[in-house]
């Protein structure tokens, strides 16, 4: 990043200004269940994010389910007036699913046993997850010095004229992290987010959607011949899509008596004929 996308002396004296008045810190969150609500709280009030993530856990039996099901269904769960809410799910979606197959579970408590560097690496590493989620993760489950960046942070800050019109989200994170010191990162964060709470810039710049694996539920193909059978023209075959979960919700969010490894199958009798 160019000195020229940067005004550093309004840039300092809003993150000396923030860093002095950072609200308290609150209550850890475990790395899987931060990682979630950081999909939600980007660009988005903080009361929306946690409403949002309410109708998550009430929804779905755990986050298993979570990972399984379509885009297009948690969009639709939180509602049409959610920002950004088609790509933002996109994303948790690719997220939650590069982390199942790393993990071979829904869970981030390996990275308890990494060196910081690693963390923030293997963060950066998963698909689908944006610059403000890894952060968000790092900062507040590992300690990690990084600086969560949004849009809404970044217009803001345009707004302010700290930054010009061409810093990108990324150039400013690489600023913040260069200008603010470990220990007054999280102070920077949090105070960032309680002045911009109730801010909203008029227009939003538009936002490109990363395609997820799952957009909608899996449909039933009919089975071919394996004579018939012939390779894609690209050579390489398509990924399937994942189950559907099931749409009986029994248990509470992460509870693990509500996920069975499978179901017995039961055989349906025909119905009786109606003619004697």
């Amino acid at each position: 990043m160019t000195k020229s996308h940067v005004k550093s002396d309004v840039l300092k004296k809003i993150i000396t200004r923030w860093t002095r008045h950072a609200p308290p810190e609150g209550p850890k969150m475990e790395p899987l269940a931060r990682l979630v609500h950081a999909f939600l709280e980007y660009d988005a009030e903080m009361g929306r994010a946690q409403s949002a993530e309410q109708r998550l856990v009430s929804t779905m039996a755990d986050y298993n389910e979570l990972r399984v099901t379509p885009a297009i269904e948690l969009a639709a769960i939180l509602g049409v007036r959610y920002a950004f809410a088609e790509s933002r799910c996109s994303s948790l979606h690719r997220t939650l699913q590069a982390i199942f197959e790393r993990e071979k579970q829904m869970s981030l408590e390996s990275l308890h046993q990494m060196h910081k560097p690693e963390i923030r690496k293997y963060l950066k590493s998963l698909a689908g997850i944006n610059p403000y989620v890894e952060a968000a993760v790092a900062l507040d489950c590992f300690g990690v010095p990084a600086a969560p960046v949004d849009m809404k942070l970044l217009l803001w800050l345009k707004n302010k004229q700290a930054v010009t019109e061409e810093c990108t989200v990324l150039e400013l994170q690489l600023v913040l992290e260069r200008q603010i010191r470990a220990p007054q990162m999280g102070m920077f964060f949090r105070a960032s987010r309680k002045d911009l709470e109730d801010w909203m810039p008029k227009v939003w710049p538009a936002v490109t959607r990363t395609p997820s694996t799952v957009v909608a539920p899996p449909q039933e193909t009919p089975e071919v011949s394996p004579v018939k059978t012939q390779p894609p023209a690209t050579g390489t075959e398509p990924a399937s899509a994942p189950a559907h979960a099931s749409k009986v919700h029994r248990k509470k969010w992460g509870d693990a008596s509500s996920e069975k490894a499978g179901g017995a199958h039961t055989k349906v009798k025909p119905k009786p004929s109606n003619k004697d």
